[in-house]
């Protein structure tokens, strides 16, 4: 929905001359559309059940492309059909099935399909006339796990950040959780297993010995995935930080602008992405950044973060330290917002980018 709300108006506007066709879950909200940007409802079942997916991309999406005289296809979910009558440009936007980091992690079932995913996604990308990545190290990580594929046509498209779309005042029940007196940490994520909260709460635990004035404030609850969360909880309690992190629950992307601007400092503990939205975004409304030293961790915040040795929490904890000094501080947000203003993050630039590739195939 991020996506989606924000891109489609822009491409709108960029791009009249064309009929876009747009294929959404019927899970998916309702949004306002144009005249020439379509949107069809796919049922969610034919979607998440994999041999109907599987049915759909390869045989029945194919025969449609063909029978309707489609210009291009593109895939903007890491998966779409092996074969294609029209030129097709597939996205790479989940990093899960490349990132050595959650590959080691995971294990049984999990594992087999995430192998398999990723052996059905390099099918497409073999034979794809483009491949798109959020950022230049998610196609390092493709082309270092996926040797196959390396001599593909790779192209970068950052996502866009719109400042107004989420600047929405906070319910009222989420900021009577802000409420708390001290130190204000923020990381918003889900809490699937490669988000890095395991070594989070070990660096807690190593800065609490310093200063245990603070609070951790994450936008998760444990009805998202509750095998996941209860581990989480069963370590909070064996470091006793029950009064250092509150899961907030899911917040509305409006009011994430809000939120930001309550925290003092963002950590970002992630293993795996391929872009990272919310370290865009703590720039963006004036939050300085901790984060484990990753490629694209590192490709994403230049000047606007600290780094630290990614599975090291010790170093973590430092970090966090030396970045809540004032003088740091500082120094944080003037390297964040020149991060900011050394690119166009608009998404009328996406959308300009997007239709540009789009061209260079068809």
């Amino acid at each position: 929905m991020r996506h989606l709300t924000n891109f489609l108006p822009a491409l709108r506007k960029y791009d009249s001359q064309r009929d876009y066709i747009v294929l959404v879950r019927d899970s998916v909200p309702l949004f306002k559309t144009s005249e020439n940007i379509h949107i069809e409802r796919v049922s969610g079942t034919e979607q998440t059940y994999w041999a109907k997916r599987l049915i759909y991309d390869i045989y029945w999406l194919p025969q449609r492309l063909k029978r309707e005289k489609f210009s291009a296809v593109v895939s903007l979910t890491n998966f779409g059909p092996i074969w294609s009558s029209v030129p097709h440009i597939f996205f790479q936007r989940n990093p899960i099935y490349y990132c050595s980091h959650y590959l080691q992690k995971i294990t049984g079932r999990l594992k087999l399909e995430t192998l398999l995913r990723r052996k059905l996604a390099v099918a497409s990308m073999k034979r794809s006339d483009v491949v798109v990545t959020p950022s230049h190290s998610m196609a390092e990580m493709i082309r270092q796990k996926c040797p196959q594929v390396k001599d593909r046509l790779f192209r970068t498209l950052y996502h866009g950040f719109s400042r107004e779309s989420s600047l929405s005042p906070l319910e009222p029940r989420y900021k009577k959780l802000l409420t708390r007196a001290g130190i204000k940490l923020l990381y918003p994520t889900h809490p699937a297993p490669h988000k890095g909260f395991h070594i989070l709460f070990d660096m807690l635990a190593q800065f609490k010995k310093v200063r245990s004035d603070f609070t951790l404030f994450t936008p998760i609850s444990y009805d998202e995935w509750p095998e996941v969360v209860g581990e989480y909880e069963r370590q909070i309690q064996t470091l006793e930080l029950q009064n250092h992190v509150v899961f907030m629950g899911n917040i509305p992307q409006r009011q994430m602008g809000a939120l930001y601007q309550q925290c003092d400092l963002m950590v970002y503990p992630s293993l795996c992405e391929s872009f990272g939205f919310s370290m865009i975004e703590a720039m963006g409304y004036g939050l300085p950044i901790v984060a484990a030293g990753t490629d694209i961790n590192r490709e994403m915040c230049g000047e606007g973060a600290l780094y630290y040795d990614a599975l090291n929490p010790s170093d973590g904890a430092k970090m966090i330290l030396k970045a809540l000094e004032s003088g740091e501080s500082k120094k944080l947000l003037e390297g964040g917002q020149k991060r900011i203003n050394s690119f166009d993050w608009s998404w009328q630039r996406y959308a300009r980018e997007f239709v540009n590739i789009i061209e260079s195939v068809v």
